[in-house]
This record gives C-alpha cells, structure tokens and sequence, in this order.
C-alpha cells in the first residue's frame, strides 16, 4: 500500500509541475468547493494576522498554509492538541479567514479532562438518518487536524472513487472499516506521529462508538460522503441566498469563477456577459445548483464528448451539449443551467458553447478544490524536489 500511496503522490508531483505549480494539493477532483483554497500567499500582509498555532503540535503537522487555515478556525485545545467544532469546520470551508465573517481570530478553549469527555458523550450515534451532521454537531464537537485534512479531501472526490478509497483504508479487505483501520487515516496525515493519549474524538465515537467495537460497512460509508458533499454544497448556497432558497445568476457565476487561478480582468469578461444580457429566468434553486456542480465530477468524461465536435468542426449547440451531459453523467442536466452556462460561455453570441473557455474554467475550478494553494515557485526540478519529499513523508507511516 505504501508504494502504491508513495507513487501517486510523486505522480502529483509530476503533474502539477506541468501546470508550474500553481496547484499542489490533496486529492480528487470534483465535489463541494473548499474556501481553503485561496489562503494569503506565505509573506503576504494577511499572513502577519494573528493566528494561534500550537507549537508542540506544529512540530508534527509542519505549518503548512492549511495547518494555519485549521488553527485560525479551532475553538479548543486539549493536551497538546488543536480541535474544530462541527460549526467550525464548515465555517473554514466557506470562509478563507475569520476577517471574512467580521470578526478577528478568537481565543482558544483549554479544555479539562472532564469538559473533553462531556463533549465526546454528546456525539450522535451513527444512523442512515443522520442529516446535515456537521451543523447538527455545532459547537459540540471536537474534530482533529488529521481528520479535517480526510474530510476536506473527500469534499473533492467523485462519487465512483468512493470505492478506491474505501479499500484503500480497509486494510484486511473484509468490507467493513474498524477504528484501527480509521485511525491509519491519521498517521497518514499526521506524519506518522499522532496524540497517543488521546484515543478519542466526535467522528471515531459516532462511527465507532465510545467503546471501538462499532464498524462502518462501505454503505455507510458511501451514505456518509454523499451527506459530508451535499452539507457543504448546501452551506456554501445557502451563504449566497441569504435564507430566500435561491441564487441569483451573478451569485452562481461568482461562485463558478471563486477561487479559480483567473485574474479579476478574465473574471469580469464572464460577468459582463450576465449583466449584457439582462434577461433572467429567476433564481437558481439548491437542486439545480447541486446538480451543476456535481457535474464536475464527470468533467474528464465529458471534455473527451465535447473534443469529438471539435475535432469533427461541428458547434456545441444546447441540444449536443445536453445529449453529452446525459452520456456522461447518466442524468440530463435541468434546462435552466445549460442555458445559463451558454450565456456565460458563449463568446461570441452565436448559440454555441465556447468549448475551450468552458473547459478551462471547469478544470481550473476542479483543481482549486480540496486543495491549498500553496504557490510554490516554478523553480524547476528544485521545486518537484521539494514536492516529492513532502508527500513521500506524508506516505512514510
């Protein structure tokens, strides 16, 4: 497992080196979008912002740009370790720093034995039932820094890799994960060095009961990821409608073109078409929201479709565009976001899709999410050095 772990990171290695490391970062593509992808560049102004890092705890997680992300949004500390309420962790996927909510960062809760386990009792069983889990915890929660990096690089996975990684954490292949197993997950991102006196958090009781002895089968599983992508997407709408349950058209393309890699002039190229072309539909609800940005996960599918028109000089009309979504995906998209992703990507006006620009946003958005900017210089091989020896580590457990 280690050499197939060890492989794919220096593979990402190699892969982002093409794109001059603009992007290097967890895993997947696709799904909810994380806010933590735009943090300040390491010597910028807004990294100078108070943050509270734990230094005993530093030394195991290096303090990386997410590792400051995770400590600006933790609420308690116990021992040594940093923890997030359930409230927190969505709060730190959808802002890129506390000065967006108004606020400046806040004092740490030194939690006490008892006060630790309080919190550890109030964790919900596990249940199919379970909906919107992170919001339904809310401040009652304790999440630690290994487990925010697996849930934030879950957020970016297609659904058909929930197989992939399941049996890459179900280590004797017996279709069913155990606490060990799970816990395996932390080593992997915590280099190999993890709080041993700490045996518990919120997700290990509520997976796996206060005991151990509870298991997840890859159903629930499958259920619980499927929960974890549509409760952020959900968050990240709902922020955008202000409790009206829509979206305005300029909202989704802000929140298409959000933490892409393009400059504010490219962005505003896009936005100009919304306004140019003053007639609206109404709003956007979640389900159609929901649905469009699901599509991402099929997004390699669907550019291999789209490059047969090109290559056979053909347009992209409404019509074909639609016929290759339900060829991709299995499902049609809704008639109001194809029409409203040829508004937004139809360069010249003529009907048909600009499949070039199309395809350039969608990737750059996939690539921004689940992922730290992390802006490493283009320094040739110095570079992917420096990227193969950090993600062998995160692979030597």
């Amino acid at each position: 497992m280690l050499q197939e772990v060890t492989s794919s990171r220096i593979q990402e290695c190699y892969t982002y080196r093409k794109f001059d490391y603009k992007k290097i970062g967890l895993l997947g593509a696709g799904g909810a979008t994380v806010a933590a992808a735009n943090l300040p560049a390491a010597n910028s102004d807004d990294d100078e912002e108070e943050v509270y890092v734990d230094h005993a705890q530093a030394t195991r997680y290096r303090r990386t740009r997410m590792f400051r992300h995770f400590c600006s949004f933790s609420s308690f500390k116990y021992k040594t370790e940093l923890f997030m309420t359930g409230e927190d962790f969505l709060r730190a996927i959808l802002f890129k720093s506390q000065r967006m909510q108004g606020h400046r960062y806040k004092d740490i809760e030194h939690l006490t034995d008892e006060e630790f386990q309080s919190i550890l009792n109030s964790a919900p069983p596990h249940s199919r039932e379970t909906r919107g889990l992170f919001r339904s915890l809310g401040k009652d929660a304790v999440i630690s820094y290994p487990e925010y990096l697996f849930l934030v690089s879950i957020l970016s996975k297609p659904r058909d890799h929930f197989l992939k990684t399941f049996q890459m954490i179900d280590v004797d292949k017996n279709w069913v994960l155990t606490k060990d197993e799970f816990e395996l997950v932390e080593r992997l991102f915590s280099r190999g060095v993890i709080e041993e006196n700490i045996e518990n958090t919120t997700l290990k009781v509520h997976f796996f009961k206060m005991d151990g002895s509870g298991v997840i089968t890859f159903d629930d599983f499958v259920h619980f990821l499927d929960g974890l992508q549509k409760e952020c997407l959900e968050v990240e709408f709902n922020e955008y409608a202000k409790g009206s349950g829509q979206i305005q058209e300029e909202d989704f393309a802000e929140l298409l073109l959000s933490r892409t890699l393009l400059s504010e002039l490219e962005k505003d190229k896009y936005r100009g078409r919304i306004s140019k072309k003053g007639e609206t539909d109404g709003g956007i609800h979640f389900f159609q929201y929901s649905q469009f940005m699901n599509l991402l996960n099929d997004i390699h599918d669907l550019e291999i479709a789209l490059r047969m028109f090109q290559i056979a000089k053909k347009p992209v009309t409404p019509e074909e565009f639609q016929r290759a979504v339900r060829v991709c995906t299995g499902t049609p998209l809704d008639d109001r976001m194809v029409k409203l992703t040829f508004k937004i990507f139809d360069e010249d006006g003529d009907g048909n899709l600009s499949h070039e620009e199309f395809m350039k946003v969608m990737k750059d958005k996939i690539r921004s999410r689940g992922t730290v900017d992390v802006q490493i210089p283009p320094k040739s091989w110095k570079a992917f050095r420096k990227c193969v020896h950090e993600r062998m580590t995160l692979a030597s457990i």
